[in-house]
């Protein structure tokens, strides 16, 4: 916890201690010292990642080549999180830089080209396995799912969590179902991914488990991701039949249904924001940081005035569908906003602290350090990397805080339920048993909230079709603010 402590006052997620000025020094482009200790380099990581930030949306090259430089030099005399996490914001700032280019948006490869396949699945899988967000995640969602199952013979759970579905959370559910007062139910498991073979993997795997279990157990698989289903045919999709409990998970996932034309949204008031913006991140640059320099950071709001349509589409089918409960995780950040320098500030906090609770995971898992490398390469990357670079229809990572997801659950007819004390308490148990100190979840409004540090990671929130009418209430709105896949055993 001592770097992360260090970054998050780099970053400027809490006030200075006194007398800190004292010892940063105050010029941007000064030669690095020889006498300069980590300590130091560290400390200068997060003004020349603002710097080049504001280089980069004034589009100067000569600058940009300045603070990029200054970032190699940083980077190279310690290994970190805050400096592999740099490494990946300054190859995203550089090609935004570039991107204005004719022909270079068009030129570069996406990264499913050049990964295989197998080895992004691995990757994928190690995610979950290493992150005690996503296996508390697992926990909460699978006790609610329970709870709304609880006098049901035949129930159908929907996984539309496509690259983060994990057979562990389904093996779990299965033996909470097996011990169940009463008996288990019949068990059907829709799982949607694009991956066939992990398909047919998960398909033998849950099979085998069911088999010792007893439980009368069905696996369908749908092969896609959740933006290509057809939501005007939903039912035959995931071969809904009538009279059976329907329990929906979706985790990670929902925030790619937010895609919509930027450009729509762009205005001559967008301009002026935007140069207030770059004004701003010149300010943070040069002063280091202060105690309010990213809290009062000027953000704009995301685009949306309503829930985009995709989106939309989506959960009216979902509605339709009439569904016991639905759960609902995802990354609490604001990377949807309209401007660049709105979501580098957010990105640059956000990841900062991601990649610190895994540095600090892989400080008590010392064999899994190749692992999360590749996923902080892999997958965290990539999402930076779109999250900065690129723009409209091609920036799918929009994630977006919880009092966005309640408003366009409500406005999509969808009523909130409140996580029950028990699914609480076992998320924090799955939580705690990480020993990370770090790890701390929040309850925010029923909904649960995983932070480290002083940062929100992730939401996880239930709904379920508001009952009597086609649309939801404002007044229900929360306000509140490979190789081969490996999986892991619990």
């Amino acid at each position: 916890m001592w770097q992360w402590q260090q970054i998050e006052k780099l970053l400027k997620l809490r006030p200075p201690e006194p007398n800190y000025y004292l010892n940063i020094p105050r010029v941007m482009y000064m030669p690095l010292m020889q006498d300069q200790g980590p300590g130091d380099h560290l400390a200068q990581l997060g003004p020349v990642l603002y710097a080049c930030a504001a280089h980069v949306t004034e589009g100067s090259f000569e600058k940009t080549d300045i603070s990029l430089s200054q970032i190699k030099s940083l980077t190279s005399i310690v290994d970190g999180p805050l400096q592999r996490l740099s490494l990946i914001i300054a190859d995203s700032l550089a090609r935004r830089l570039l991107c204005p280019i004719q022909g270079f948006a068009g030129a570069l490869i996406h990264p499913s080209d050049y990964f295989e396949q197998s080895i992004l699945q691995t990757a994928r899988c190690n995610l979950a396995n290493l992150s005690p967000y996503i296996s508390t995640g697992f926990v909460t969602i699978n006790r609610a799912i329970l709870e709304a199952m609880e006098d049901e013979k035949v129930v159908h759970i929907i996984d539309l969590s496509c690259s983060t579905s994990h057979p562990r959370q389904w093996i779990k559910l299965l033996r909470d179902f097996h011990g169940r007062q009463g008996g288990p139910p019949e068990v059907r498991l829709t799982v949607v991914h694009d991956n066939n073979g992990f398909l047919a993997d998960m398909r033998s795997l849950l099979s085998k488990e069911a088999d010792m279990l007893k439980i009368p157990f069905q696996f369908n698989s749908v092969i896609g991701r959740l933006e290509t289903l057809d939501f005007n045919n939903l039912r035959n999709t995931l071969n809904i039949k009538y009279g059976e409990a329907i329990a929906i998970s979706c985790s990670l996932q929902m925030h790619r249904l937010l895609v919509v034309d930027d450009n729509m949204s762009c205005s001559g008031i967008g301009q002026l924001q935007k140069m207030a913006n770059i004004a701003q991140l010149k300010k943070m640059a040069s002063l280091v940081y202060s105690p309010t320099s990213t809290l009062n950071y000027p953000q704009t709001p995301s685009p949306q005035c309503q829930t985009p349509k995709l989106l939309a589409s989506f959960l009216n089918a979902i509605r339709a569908l009439k569904p016991n409960i639905m759960l609902v995780m995802e990354q609490d950040a604001n990377h949807n906003a309209l401007l660049f320098c709105d979501r580098f500030v957010e990105a640059l906090n956000y990841y900062a602290a991601l990649f610190d609770s895994l540095h600090a995971v892989i400080a008590a898992n010392p064999r899994m350090a190749d692992e999360c490398a590749r996923v902080e390469r892999m997958i965290l990357g990539e999402e930076i990397k779109n999250i900065l670079v690129c723009e409209g229809v091609h920036r799918h990572e929009r994630h977006e805080r919880l009092s966005q997801w309640a408003m366009h659950m409500n406005r999509s007819g969808f009523d909130h339920v409140p996580l029950s004390f028990r699914a609480i308490w076992e998320g924090n148990q799955k939580l705690m048993s990480s020993g990370l100190n770090g790890c701390h979840n929040k309850v925010e409004n029923d909904c649960l909230l995983l932070c480290w540090g002083s940062t929100h990671l992730y939401s996880i929130s239930a709904w379920r079709p508001h009952k009597g009418t086609t649309s939801g209430s404002r007044e229900q709105m929360i306000v509140q603010p490979q190789s081969q896949i490996i999986w892991a055993d619990n």
